[in-house]
């Protein structure tokens, strides 16, 4: 029988066989003073996954619960994290994991743990993370978000959506999740709605050491699938922007200005991609503020996506968002 844990670890995986032991090593090595128990959710896995998770859970039976399914969850909507680890979980927190990514520090969760023990009005808390780009030349990095340990601001948790922060770096109390809002099931980025979600319930912060790697656009993987088709780009900027004006609405317009603010910086790009006939761009175009619609109109002249998304990461090296 498992001894009653304070942390519970989601770690999700699909078709991860080269790495899924990096994920849960990473996971074993943690010098803790506190029992902990890691679900590992793989979903439907068509190469060694599923045999790789079995054998860690029969050499760990008081740390490990696999939970391997037969039909993929993912392509039938539904959230694996919400639905099928965090039902299970006895945990007061739930520390994230995808199996693409893994740990590098023993004491991650003594530190984020310890720090959410002793301070009740926090919420979530994350780190800086290595970004590494396997088969590439790209060098890897260090993401840090802020110089040194602090609070998170509204403006910067809203404004900078999914590039905020790497979900392998955090940790959060698991009571963000009771009584979900509609709006945290339209889209399944978790790097976008479990902060907006975390912001409900407390503060989030930011702790300078790098803990966890975070590898980027590996094979197979969410980003790799999504970032190179302009249909599912269109798609993913529909559904976050709407999570945005449910957000809205169900936070009282609290954040109005840095929402309205943030939509229609992606509003721009959701032009790029929409057809002048679709409904929905004379509504957005409508919507905008005079100077978007002249960076929208610039780069329509070129009819480029690409060139105005260069722009935009330009942009984001001088102030973030």
């Amino acid at each position: 029988m498992m001894q009653e844990p304070l942390v519970s670890i989601s770690l999700v995986a699909f078709n991860a066989e080269n790495f899924i032991k990096d994920a849960v090593e990473g996971c074993l090595m943690q010098k803790i003073d506190f029992p902990y128990e890691i679900i590992i959710h793989d979903d439907a896995s068509t190469d060694k996954t599923p045999d790789i998770i079995r054998e860690y859970a029969k050499k760990y039976p008081e740390k490990i619960i696999p939970v391997i399914q037969l039909e993929n969850q993912f392509s039938k909507g539904i959230d694996v994290i919400a639905k099928n680890i965090i039902p299970r979980a006895r945990g007061k927190y739930i520390a994230f994991v995808e199996a693409d990514d893994y740990w590098i520090d023993p004491l991650k969760l003594q530190k984020q743990v310890n720090l959410l023990e002793s301070t009740s009005d926090l919420s979530m808390c994350f780190t800086a993370t290595k970004v590494i780009y396997p088969n590439t030349t790209r060098k890897d990095y260090i993401k840090r978000r802020y110089k040194r340990d602090q609070r998170c601001q509204a403006k910067d948790i809203i404004l900078m959506g999914g590039r905020f922060l790497d979900m392998i770096s955090v940790v959060v109390r698991k009571d963000i999740f009771e009584d979900l809002p509609d709006w945290y099931y339209i889209t399944h980025i978790w790097d976008i709605t479990v902060p907006l979600l975390a912001l409900t319930k407390g503060e989030i912060f930011y702790l300078n050491d790098v803990s966890a790697v975070y590898r980027s656009n590996v094979p197979g993987s969410w980003t790799n699938k999504n970032v190179r088709s302009f249909d599912k780009r269109l798609n993913n900027i529909q559904k976050s922007q709407k999570v945005l004006e449910n957000f809205d609405d169900s936070t009282n317009y609290k954040y109005h200005q840095l929402i309205s603010k943030r939509i229609n910086n992606g509003s721009v790009g959701l032009l790029l991609l929409l057809d002048k006939q679709d409904e929905m761009y004379t509504n957005r175009y409508a919507s905008l503020p005079i100077n978007k619609k002249i960076e929208y109109e610039f780069f329509k002249v070129f009819g480029s996506y690409r060139l105005w998304e260069r722009y935009r990461q330009i942009l984001r090296l001088f102030r973030g968002y």
